[in-house]
């Protein structure tokens, strides 16, 4: 049900991701108009806000959408880029290689000092030394492993976040959702050229 929900309703995610992704610049736009500009800031600040939200909803609906045929190809790749695009945006400056590799770390030192406690020494070594190996093995193995990754996903995060990508990005996405609100779409014109 909640999968056809999503489908049903892509228009209005790809006017409101659209908005997300230009949020920064529609907030200095619409701080320059006269009447309806505070209201129209604190609803642009409020969508900026809910920007990664809306980012796991427009990946999860373009792929539903590709899973089920339900839109164009123009369509679902616009709802997965930009859902790329917002999810992105706040988590790329975030280290979480390093805590994720530091709870691994914990885990299997944890795990052998409660469930399997070492003697006080094995082969002349002190428990104390095995237990920082044991540490730092896990530990170093998965930093390293989620460091390439977390690499990797801040540069598509620093691509994407360019303001002339976010532009070009939610100005499309904006078309797109109310070429398909009135049963067009970008597809078709490009077909046309």
């Amino acid at each position: 049900m909640w999968r056809e929900l999503l489908v049903n309703y892509t228009p209005f995610l790809l006017i409101v991701g659209g908005i997300a992704a230009t949020s920064g610049v529609l907030e200095k736009l619409v701080r320059r108009t006269p009447i309806f500009g505070k209201p129209l800031r604190w609803l642009v600040k409020i969508i900026s806000g809910l920007g990664f939200i809306i980012g796991i909803l427009l990946m999860a609906t373009g792929i539903l959408a590709w899973a089920v045929q339900g839109w164009d190809s123009v369509t679902q790749t616009l709802l997965i880029v930009t859902g790329i695009a917002l999810f992105l945006k706040p988590i790329k400056d975030i280290r979480w290689a390093s805590l994720i590799g530091l709870a691994a770390g914990c885990l299997c030192l944890g795990y052998v000092m409660l469930l399997n406690p070492l003697p006080p020494s094995i082969f002349g070594i002190e428990s104390k030394w095995i237990y920082t190996v044991i540490f730092l093995v896990p530990t170093l193995f998965t930093y390293l492993l989620f460091k390439f990754v977390e690499d990797l996903l801040t540069f598509i995060g620093t691509i994407l976040s360019f303001r002339l990508v976010t532009i070009t990005i939610g100005t499309l996405c904006v078309i797109q959702g109310v070429l398909l609100l009135l049963d067009r779409s970008l597809f078709e014109i490009f077909q046309t050229l």
